[in-house]
């Protein structure tokens, strides 16, 4: 998975060490990887884009794109959102991580 500047916001190896506990094959848990690693960018971005005021959007995403990875991107936004974005993101992250953990849980139990 491509680093992402936002990634030590959004720890999720509980729910993909859920994978080892329920037994999933190999090939399984690389698309469940994926799909997971794919549901908390939209969710993060959603998040941002919602707390970013909207003339900065194409500046924001243009600097994403460049360079995904580039840590300045979380001073860029601390500059521009007023709430706190890195408790805002993570709190994001938490949510999704519960309701993924509970989906497996719920999908092993059939």
């Amino acid at each position: 998975m491509t680093k992402i500047f936002y990634d030590h916001l959004t720890v999720i190896e509980e729910v993909t060490s859920a994978f080892d506990k329920y037994s999933v094959p190999a090939e399984e848990r690389e698309e469940l990887e994926k799909l997971i690693d794919q549901t908390v960018h939209h969710e993060v971005l959603n998040t941002i884009l919602t707390n970013l005021p909207k003339e900065k959007h194409e500046e924001f995403l243009t600097k994403f794109h460049a360079a995904p990875h580039d840590k300045e991107l979380l001073n860029y936004l601390k500059k521009e959102i007023k709430i706190d974005i890195e408790k805002e993101i993570s709190l994001q992250a938490k949510r999704i991580k519960k309701e993924l953990l509970e989906e497996i849980k719920r999908a092993k139990k059939k």
